[in-house]
């Protein structure tokens, strides 16, 4: 509105569809690049319900969940914008972040980024990954089981061979859903008893709410016992190419719980 110069609703509506697109497009062109025209928000109506409380009230208790992710969620948007652009945006889109923060909140925030070696990128991109994706899904497995219901937790860890990508975001998918022509996203193709397991395990789960295995029923012969997500264990399945297996979070430092599980709070995309 600020942009539009429009001050009241009544002023927005006389804009035109395609000078709202357009304004959209100069402010918010990196998720337009991502295929992400815009994100829902919390509006007292349509989603009258703060997400987090409702979940740990039980609104979804009696709902069985299979859920997870991946281990460099974020890549997959660095090597879509590519780097200049993405440690453009990233610059900025953090300052704006740390900005809503409190003095103690940022010094958690910047210890977990200088602890992060490596390229220009790895900081942000591993920062932004806490903020979108691994820290709200370890938050739902966690209010899941809460409000006693079932969540199977996975952490998928299979790395692309594409510059940048590694496990990013959506690298699974032809994995999950049988589409090798998805193979050009990840640049290889997988481990076919790896993939005939994983989609085992996925129909196993929408057949009986349950996606563990038997040796006789597993495709790599290897039985998959997938605990469910709980409080105290935190128990995931690692999906690794060539050892699907489950361990505890703990051993998987998923999340970092004391300088990024708290950004949950914030509404942070």
């Amino acid at each position: 509105m600020k942009e539009l110069d429009c001050k009241t609703v009544a002023d927005l509506m006389t804009v035109s569809a395609e000078k709202i697109a357009e304004v959209w497009t100069h402010l918010f062109g990196f998720y337009q690049t991502l295929g992400m025209p815009t994100f829902p928000e919390r509006d007292g109506r349509y989603l009258p319900l703060n997400t987090w409380e409702a979940y740990a009230n039980g609104a979804a208790k009696d709902i069985v969940f299979l859920q997870g992710c991946n281990k460099d969620e974020m890549n997959t948007f660095l090597a879509g914008v590519g780097l200049d652009t993405w440690n453009t945006w990233a610059k900025k889109r953090l300052e704006e972040k740390l900005a809503r923060l409190t003095d103690k909140e940022r010094e958690l925030v910047m210890g977990y980024l200088n602890d992060i070696q490596g390229e220009s990128y790895e900081p942000t991109v591993n920062i932004f990954s806490q903020i979108m994706f691994v820290a709200p899904q370890i938050k739902l497995s966690e209010l899941q089981a809460k409000a006693g219901g079932k969540s199977y937790t996975y952490y998928y860890r299979v790395e692309s061979s594409q510059p940048f990508i590694k496990a990013g975001h959506a690298s699974e998918l032809s994995v999950v859903f049988a589409h090798p022509e998805i193979d050009d996203f990840t640049g290889r193709l997988y481990d076919e008893a790896f993939c005939k397991t994983i989609r085992k395990m996925w129909v196993q789960f929408a057949k009986t709410g349950n996606p563990s295995l038997t040796a006789a029923e597993s495709p790599d012969g290897k039985a998959k016992d997938w605990p469910i997500y709980d409080q105290k264990d935190k128990q995931v399945m690692v999906l690794d190419e060539f050892d699907i297996h489950p361990a505890t979070e703990a051993d998987m430092k998923i999340v970092d719980w004391e300088r990024t599980y708290f950004l949950t709070n914030y509404y942070m995309p």
